[in-house]
């Protein structure tokens, strides 16, 4: 569900660089839940009995990536840079985190 909802941000950002004469490649989304994944990219041939409720709107997604907006990457969850801003950690996850922050 998480991609459906970024879905409306990242087509709108890519229509917007396109209209002001931006070259746009293919978007990448992270996500580190490989079901996720599979599910996104295949659509109702990777659903079972406990996906099958999922509407219609689910499977835009499945489209977007068949015409080459968006893909899938895999991104385990400890190395999910996004977690940096969203979740308090600490130790070595945290030190990890910030410097791959200050190499970019």
């Amino acid at each position: 569900m998480a991609i459906d909802k970024s879905m409306g941000q990242i087509l709108w950002s890519r229509h917007f660089l396109a209209a002001q004469g931006e070259h746009v490649p293919t978007t990448t989304i992270y996500q580190d839940n490989k079901s996720t994944i599979l599910l996104a990219e295949n659509g109702r041939t990777s659903s079972s009995k406990q996906t099958r409720h999922l509407n219609v709107r689910y499977f835009f997604v499945m489209d977007k990536i068949k015409k080459g907006k968006v893909k899938i990457a895999y991104c385990p969850t400890q190395e999910m840079l996004g977690d940096f801003f969203t979740k308090p950690l600490q130790g070595t996850q945290y030190v990890q985190m910030r410097s791959s922050r200050t190499s970019s």
